[in-house]
């Protein structure tokens, strides 16, 4: 059964006002998915959550992500497996859903998205609606959302951070905060609550990095708010904090499981987890931004420049794809060889390995058909019924322009 699209037929004023008081940045939203709606929507209007869901007043949630590249969804198995996961350490039972259930449902989101590059996807498990009381107990059942929405990519406006493929060639400046670090419990969940993240992100921007480096109570290197850490030593060693007190990045361990070949063929010595000092970042031979699926080189760590190397290494053949060149310039504070070498395979990885088929057909069918047509030329028909257990619940609205409401046909557990 497919998810169903949600389709206004009646007018609203309430969500009338809301559709016109849409930032510009809402455009941005492609599609969302409600397990209290029972269905998608690409109205950016109704891209809402309860305030009573204990996502809102209690943070009592986890989320996860996931990247799209040429119409196929990456790593979404393992970012399952850690939303899971999550979800068991912050005590929140799954209910009616499991992993492939919600595979199902992040793929129909994306599907109705309808595009095949350029965009990002992000999924919410909560314990659900309730009260507003601390305890989840008067909570019915949990609550899933989902998110699709335009990846940042290219060039973007002066003052503004420059997307990834941008900075994977200029490199980024870091800082070292003093924003503490999270309790073990939290910072092995990747849970709703992201306000020291935020705030570690602020401390590094207001001095022109990136997405700031914690410390923790001991002195060690932590992570940054987004993404793991990683160094190159002069040795050719690479070396990232162990994951017992911060989150265990996916895209961490997919460098560990890619950048054995490169230990193999003598670019590297070795791959390992290992305590760092902040003192052992700052004199790297390279540091690297391990997050979201991607790597960022570091060419500078509080003010000081990266590096001493100084050498010319063409990538191999398959490895090059986009790319002019790739020879290394020379000096401190360049984007390091290793890391477009690890670079290139972390993409070549994405493009190939660990993907889920989108079904976009399923949804282009629907979006062909005589009636959708009709509703996105503007029509509307009235919308009779009410919602009760195991009745069709329709979502009423306006249509406005080529961002149609979505409606809801029927229900969707698994």
């Amino acid at each position: 059964m497919s998810i169903p699209l949600i389709d206004d037929e009646v007018e609203m004023g309430s969500l009338r006002v809301l559709q016109n008081r849409q930032p510009e940045q809402a455009a941005g939203m492609l599609a969302f998915y409600s397990s209290h709606l029972r269905g998608i929507t690409r109205d950016p209007a109704l891209m809402s959550v309860p305030i009573d869901d204990h996502l809102c007043h209690r943070g009592h949630a986890v989320f996860d992500t996931a990247n799209v590249c040429g119409g196929e969804c990456f790593g979404l198995d393992f970012h399952l497996d850690r939303l899971i996961k999550s979800a068991g350490n912050a005590k929140m039972p799954l209910g009616p859903y499991n992993k492939e259930s919600l595979r199902k449902i992040i793929l129909a989101t994306l599907a109705v998205a309808g595009k095949r590059d350029g965009v990002f996807v992000r999924y919410w498990f909560s314990v659900g609606r309730g009260d507003f009381s601390v305890s989840p107990k008067h909570c019915l059942e949990p609550s899933f959302f989902v998110v699709v929405h335009g990846a940042m990519t290219g060039s973007v406006p002066a003052g503004v951070m420059p997307g990834k493929s941008e900075m994977k060639l200029t490199g980024v400046k870091e800082y070292f905060v003093s924003v503490p670090t999270k309790p073990k419990l939290l910072a092995n969940i990747k849970s709703n609550n992201y306000m020291i993240n935020a705030l570690c992100c602020m401390e590094s921007s207001a001095k022109g990095g990136y997405l700031g480096i914690q410390i923790d109570q001991d002195g060690n290197v932590a992570e940054g708010a987004v993404a793991n850490i990683a160094i190159i030593t002069k040795e050719k060693i690479f070396r990232t904090p162990h994951f017992d007190n911060i989150l265990a990045g996916t895209t961490v361990r997919r460098c560990f499981a890619i950048g054995e070949q490169m230990v193999k063929q003598g670019t590297l010595r070795k791959m390992e987890f290992a305590t760092l000092k902040p003192d052992d970042v700052r004199n790297a031979e390279e540091v690297i931004s391990l997050g979201g699926g991607h790597i960022v080189p570091v060419i500078a760590v509080d003010d000081k420049p990266i590096g001493t190397f100084c050498v010319a290494m063409p990538l191999e053949a398959e490895a090059d794809e986009g790319y002019i060149s790739l020879l290394v310039g020379t000096g401190s504070g360049k984007v390091g060889p290793i890391f477009k070498l690890l670079d290139a395979l972390v993409v070549k990885d994405m493009n190939e390995t660990h993907r889920d088929k989108i079904p976009f057909e399923a949804y282009k069918q629907k979006q062909g058909s005589a009636a959708w047509k009709h509703l996105r030329s503007g029509a509307m028909t009235s919308m009779s019924g009410a919602l009760t257990v195991g009745l069709v619940l329709v979502l009423t609205a306006r249509i406005t322009g080529t961002r149609p409401l979505l409606r809801l046909s029927n229900m969707l557990r698994a």
